[in-house]
């Protein structure tokens, strides 16, 4: 799956920026190199939590959910952070009814991709 074709609908904010910046003491290289780490892992983390619902492995859902919402909240990501926990929920007690949950991941995780990569491009130019 390409995290750079989306299907996510513009306008909402999906990194609270002032919170970010907050967190990185006012440091913009700090906040490129926060987002550039978070950026990385989310295609892998999107893929091992493709895999665990295809296993019916809720346990490791869960996890996988957790850790995408802890690394969320790490750069200000609190819509993406707020779709892993209701995700992690669901998982805790069942697989059933998880698609919508994993579509919404999924289309955040491609709007999160294309605006650090803009962000990027922005702060080079």
């Amino acid at each position: 799956m390409s995290l750079q074709s989306t299907h996510a609908p513009p306008g909402e904010q999906s990194i609270n920026w002032e919170t970010l910046k907050a967190r990185c003491i006012g440091r913009i290289d700090l906040v490129q190199k926060a987002l550039a780490r978070f950026q990385g892992s989310l295609e892998e983390d999107i893929q091992e939590l493709e895999n665990a619902t295809k296993r019916n492995d809720s346990n490791d859902v869960a996890r996988i959910a957790h850790r995408i919402k802890g690394t969320s909240l790490t750069v200000s990501a609190d819509r993406l952070a707020g779709f892993a926990l209701n995700l992690e929920r669901k998982a805790e007690k069942s697989l059933f009814d998880v698609e919508e949950s994993l579509s919404e991941i999924r289309d955040e995780c491609c709007r999160l991709s294309e605006i650090i990569t803009q962000h990027r491009e922005e702060s080079t130019a």
